[in-house]
């Protein structure tokens, strides 16, 4: 049985444009898919990767309890080590592309398809296909 990943599909422009509020009501289905919360992981000091948290879990719960600090291992970094060699430049190129676009805030001020589908590419990627 071969398994595809977010890692081997590309991109695809939208048959038609999307107005905000699909586009917010498809980040919503992205957080509600991979159960994201509101807190964030940041481990600047020692990789430069963030992400935002599954809600009432075990990292949300170490975060809010130390005031903000990350104290467990960086989830990014962990996946990027199981993802397959082949499969690791795309995985570089997600993560950097995430990093770049959602460094100042959770939401990008210009909220776009190609903002979306990065996001969600993103969380499934780091969350879903490693289950």
């Amino acid at each position: 049985m071969v398994i595809n990943t977010v890692l081997e599909s590309d991109y695809t422009e939208p048959e038609r444009p999307y107005s905000t509020n699909e586009l917010l009501d498809m980040r919503k289905a992205t957080c509600k898919m991979a159960r994201l919360g509101t807190v964030r992981a940041e481990h600047y000091r020692e990789c430069s990767h963030f992400y935002t948290v599954p809600k009432n879990g075990r990292k949300e719960k170490r975060i809010v309890e130390t005031n903000g600090e990350d104290v467990g291992n960086c989830s990014v970094c962990w996946r990027l080590s199981k993802t397959p060699r082949r499969l690791r430049g795309r995985a570089d190129a997600l993560v950097s592309e995430y990093m770049e676009m959602f460094r100042d805030d959770c939401v990008p001020s210009e909220l776009s398809h190609p903002v979306v589908d990065l996001e969600e590419s993103f969380y499934k990627w780091l969350y879903l296909e490693s289950r």
